[in-house]
């Protein structure tokens, strides 16, 4: 984060490069009994021991807290959560690096970069990537590029995003205006945890829609080009909003900071609409975010699977949760944003 302008560390919370692969001597995973399932899980588990140091996470043994948890840190999807018993996870030891076995492809690798370089993620998941490669048959087209189970990821089966805290265009509905124009450059706007999820916070997932035709150069380049034109656009409408609502909107985000700082209890519901304000006004310059990336890791510890058993919360009370929760964040709020006079 330290070299990405300050302006773009309030809009680029996260950038992910994810790569679609199928073995070419299995069918798909739809298509998989246990027993294959099994040996995908073991070829693929021996090929990363040879590149890397990765924690193998069984879906079928994982609780149900346990695997929200790694939703919550988009390690692993909602849709590998379901495939229980013949899915995998395999996770770096910096959880910046995950690979899901059996998901909807046999193999979902993905790098997760805090801040806003496409080209280093996809080069640290394209390194992982041809290790993999080297050892796995991944089944691949000369025409069609990598062959995949759903034929969008057809080609490069990359896809690139970039998550983004959009407040301006989003109360304005400019984003909802803008939703054509990505559309037509091959983009889409989604919610929080990918496909099929809703936004969160003014927090939204901007990712390429297409993978044949192009290769992996110009679909990094065309999301550059468009993450930044989404930036331009969203600090014309925060300076718009402070010429038109600089009081208002003032009120409401120091309101939101007073309240989480100054109260006994804090239910999650509350927690996440103050902290949307207090993120509001850091964009805004109410506030100044010591360090911004902390901010963005104190909101998402905050949610409630992480918060549980960061904090040995495990089967507490929702009372004991907001006693806690009103605790840590009276005790660390005011050491991660501070008032701008």
């Amino acid at each position: 984060m330290a070299q990405t302008p300050a302006f773009i560390q309030t809009i680029v919370t996260s950038t992910r490069i994810r790569l679609a692969r199928n073995l070419a001597a299995y069918p798909f995973p739809e298509k998989l009994d246990e027993k294959l399932a099994g040996e995908i899980v073991y070829l693929v588990e021996r090929s990363l021991k040879e590149l890397d140091e990765f924690e193998k996470q069984d879906m079928g043994k994982l609780t149900r807290e346990e695997a929200t948890l790694l939703q919550e840190q988009h390690l692993i999807s909602p849709a590998l959560i379901r495939r229980k018993g013949l899915a995998a996870a395999f996770l770096s030891a910096d959880k910046s690096t995950s690979v899901m076995v059996n998901e909807e492809d046999h193999l979902r690798e993905q790098y997760i970069y805090k801040g806003f370089d496409l080209y280093k993620a996809y080069e640290r998941i394209s390194a992982i990537d041809e290790g993999l490669g080297a050892n796995l048959d991944f089944a691949y087209d000369n025409k069609l590029g990598y062959l995949t189970a759903c034929p969008s990821n057809l080609g490069t089966g990359m896809r690139a995003s970039v998550m983004m805290f959009l407040p301006a265009l989003a109360k304005s509905n400019e984003l909802k205006e803008f939703l054509p124009t990505l559309k037509a450059g091959g983009l889409t706007v989604r919610g929080v945890f990918g496909e099929g999820t809703a936004a969160e916070g003014y927090a939204y997932q901007v990712s390429n829609e297409r993978t044949l035709g192009q290769s992996e150069g110009d679909i990094l380049d065309q999301m550059v080009r468009m993450t930044m034109t989404l930036c331009d656009l969203e600090l014309r409408a925060r300076e718009k909003m402070l010429q038109e609502q600089k009081i208002p909107l003032k009120d409401e985000c120091l309101r939101a900071y007073g309240t989480l700082t100054n109260c006994a209890t804090l239910p999650l519901k509350e927690l996440t609409a103050g902290m949307v304000n207090v993120k509001l006004g850091v964009a805004l310059g109410f506030f100044k975010a010591r360090n911004v990336q902390d901010l963005n890791d104190f909101i998402a510890n905050m949610r409630p699977a992480s918060f549980r058993l960061e904090n040995g919360l495990r089967g507490a009370s929702e009372y004991d949760c907001d006693l806690m929760r009103a605790e840590i964040v009276h005790k660390v709020l005011p050491e991660l944003v501070v008032r701008v006079d």
